[in-house]
């Protein structure tokens, strides 16, 4: 694998020594083999039971099918059963089979997973603190060794830093005296500190782990959040420092990283995607149906798959990414809830995160384990690699993107107008708030406006706080705010600069109550009164869902009824009793649209015609002259549009009943939907090209159109 240039990595990072990478790689994928096109994967789990026979008999199975990367894990405890005995031989396995049939290997390496002869963790990915310093000399050994004698091997594809990167460490003293650093870094005083918290300290070396609210109920609100974000850059800390070995053995190494846990609230478990977005060449996730889907009904899991496919896209832009781990098979002790995805589930993730420009899809596993609490389940094959109908939908795709490779390989994703602003802040504030709810309403409301979008077939990114303090919603048209309740004071001189500048701000809820800290001086918008040209006269707390509009009859409203005053703006949404209850407002060059309830968090929950429209009718508007955009199609359609030099694509996976999608393209010659290889008419309407597709229940349609020359 060629070695990748980096723009910087700095010296720093104190007590880990780490050194802190200055920014994202610069990748240019297209001369990166295993970046270059769109490729299909699995996890290939080394058994205890497997032989050097069975491992390349797998290898083979996996190539028929039409994978081209295996991922593995070099557990520790397999490799160094007894302390300063290493032994790679089932891992060479592995290594030859998949080069003899042209298969890549993404190695995740387990420095954090001790073995068992250390004594310190009860089993492997138990994610113990690099910071441990009984731990990190070994782990500089392990990462040695395992990177040395692959880093040259003619399959190897990427290392992952970790898998599934977290925290499972708490108030330890060595995790205690980073916190203690990292306060000092950002406080520089005592003094200052004591200002804010509530159990002043002598020194920094003092501090304790604060009391959970959970425990104590009443919070400490400064103490609390202050945790929380060393936690998130503890796992950044942690990742730096495995980046940092990894190069002192194979400089400017192809790196990556699979976060789980993308439909929960992520900064407040210590993943911040964005500040893990540096640490790695390029990011992925874990997605799980079984784990992760559990309040989508089975009919919106392609609302949830694509809200993690565009959140880590989004993340790791523009950077490629992949879909680290997806659920290949069975769950039947294991996960949230038992489910075996179907072989049109499969099809729909495969052809939905490929029209997203994922570069990888790579199943969770190929074939079972065969010991352990996973035992049987998650697999994509037989335990012989046998074939099923999961394989076999597979290799459908696979062969479908081989035929097609010079457009895969080129095409990219339309670029978004419109951006869902990623709120860590109130995310961090809301795992404080709102332990006593049975679900998290912040990122709830978040994956809400998301489903409206989606359902709307809107390309939209996920812009980070950081990203819009750094003034980056420029880029769009649109940016929501979907329960956006604490916002920093550089958020709000951004976001008000973007209104001024003629962007378009929505918003519902108690958006701008509180700032990063929990600080609220007046109600919602707070500071951005002017913007929206009011300040709520109250909040009056609704039990149940109600009827938002005048004369309307869906439950479109949820938790809160805001009082809006008469006479502020352009009255959008008239309430039952006549009161403003979403209006308009004009700022500088821009406006700004308000609904006063958590709109988004009960469009999550009840899907309403009238509720999507209402937050996605800006982004249509801005939207409405993108080249490739679906004119009509049934209700549960996940669609991707793809652009590349004379041709454009568009993907549309129904998860609802059959119907039929019109698509509309610019000036096309032809149009042919390769998965049935059935040619289709196209029909020249006011200078676009108008394509009429047949939408099974269940089905996908992939459509490539040759477009005009002179068009």
């Amino acid at each position: 694998m060629e070695s990748i240039s980096r723009r910087a990595i700095l010296g720093g990072a104190a007590s880990l020594g780490l050194g802190a990478l200055a920014a994202q790689p610069l990748l240019d994928a297209s001369a990166i083999p295993l970046l270059a096109r769109p490729r299909i994967g699995a996890e290939f789990f080394l058994n205890a039971t497997e032989a050097r026979e069975s491992v390349f008999e797998h290898c083979r199975r996996m190539s028929q099918t039409g994978l081209t990367v295996a991922r593995i894990f070099t557990i520790w405890d397999h490799i160094e059963r007894q302390q300063g005995k290493w032994n790679f031989e089932s891992y060479d396995w592995i290594y030859d089979a998949a080069a003899q049939n042209g298969i890549l290997i993404a190695n995740t390496l387990c420095s954090e997973d001790p073995p068992g002869w250390m004594g310190t963790a009860p089993f492997y990915h138990a994610w113990r603190d690099l910071s441990d310093p009984r731990l990190r000399p070994f782990s500089e050994i392990y990462i040695e060794k395992v990177v040395t004698r692959y880093k040259s091997h003619p399959a190897h594809g990427v290392w992952l830093l970790q898998n599934e990167p977290g925290i499972n460490s708490g108030a330890e003293p060595f995790v205690l005296a980073e916190y203690a650093r990292w306060l000092e870094r950002k406080y520089g005083t005592v003094e200052k500190l004591n200002r804010l918290w509530y159990r002043p300290l002598a020194r920094f070396e003092d501090v304790q782990a604060p009391v959970e609210p959970r425990v104590a109920s009443w919070a400490d609100y400064p103490s609390l959040l202050d945790w929380r974000r060393f936690r998130c850059a503890h796992l950044a800390d942690q990742l730096r420092w495995i980046h940092a070995q990894l190069d002192r053995h194979h400089p400017g190494a192809l790196t990556h990283i699979n976060p789980p846990g993308l439909t929960s609230n992520m900064p407040a478990s210590g993943r911040d995607l964005w500040r893990l977005k540096p640490t790695a060449g390029f990011m992925g996730a874990s997605m799980h149906a079984a784990w992760h889907f559990g309040m989508f009904p089975r009919e919106d899991f392609g609302v949830a798959y694509g809200y993690c496919c565009d959140l880590v896209r989004s993340v790791s832009a523009p950077a490629p990414w992949w879909v680290t781990e997806l659920q290949a098979g069975p769950t039947i002790l294991t996960g949230t809830r038992p489910l075996n995805p179907t072989s049109g589930e499969i099809t729909r993730w495969l052809w939905d995160g490929i029209g997203n420009g994922a570069r990888g899809i790579l199943f969770w596993l190929w074939h079972p384990r065969t010991e352990g609490n996973e035992a049987g389940e998650w697999a994509l094959a037989g335990p012989q690699g046998e074939s099923t109908a999961r394989t076999r939908a597979t290799q459908s795709v696979a062969e479908a993107l081989r035929r097609h490779d010079s457009f895969f390989a080129s095409a990219r994703p339309l670029a978004a107008r419109a951006a869902i602003l990623y709120d860590r802040d109130a995310m961090l504030l809301y795992s404080i708030d709102g332990w006593r709810r049975p679900g998290d309403d912040v990122v709830h409301s978040l994956m809400g406006c998301y489903k409206a979008l989606h359902r709307s077939h809107l390309p939209v990114d996920f812009l980070d706080t950081s990203e819009l303090e750094a003034g980056l919603a420029g880029r769009y048209k649109v940016l929501y705010l979907p329960y956006c309740y604490a916002l920093s004071a550089k958020a709000v001189d951004a976001i008000r600069g973007f209104v001024r500048a003629g962007g378009t701000l929505w918003a519902d809820g108690l958006v701008g109550w509180k700032d990063e800290q929990g600080v609220t001086r007046q109600l919602p918008p707070g500071p951005l009164s002017d913007v929206f040209g009011f300040t709520l006269e109250d909040i009056d707390a609704v039990w149940e869902p109600f009827t938002l509009a005048q004369g309307g009859t869906g439950k479109d409203g949820e938790l809160w009824r805001c009082v809006i005053p008469e006479g502020r703006g352009k009255v959008l949404v008239a309430g039952a009793d006549g009161r403003p209850a979403a209006i308009e407002n004009h700022f500088g060059a821009g406006r700004a649209i308000y609904f006063g309830t958590a709109l988004t968090l009960g469009y999550l929950r009840r899907d309403s015609a009238v509720v999507r429209e209402w937050v996605a009718g800006a982004a249509q508007e801005a939207s409405s002259d993108l080249p490739v955009a679906v004119l009509e199609s049934p209700e549960r359609v996940s669609f991707r549009a793809l652009t590349a030099p004379g041709r454009a694509g568009a993907v549309l996976c129904n998860w609802g009943d059959a119907g039929a999608a019109t698509v509309r393209f610019p000036a096309a010659a032809s149009a042919l939907e390769i998965v049935s290889g059935v040619a289709l008419e196209v029909r020249l309407v006011d200078g676009s090209s108008h394509v009429v597709m047949p939408l099974p229940a269940g089905g996908c349609a992939v459509v490539l159109a040759e477009l005009r020359k002179d068009g």
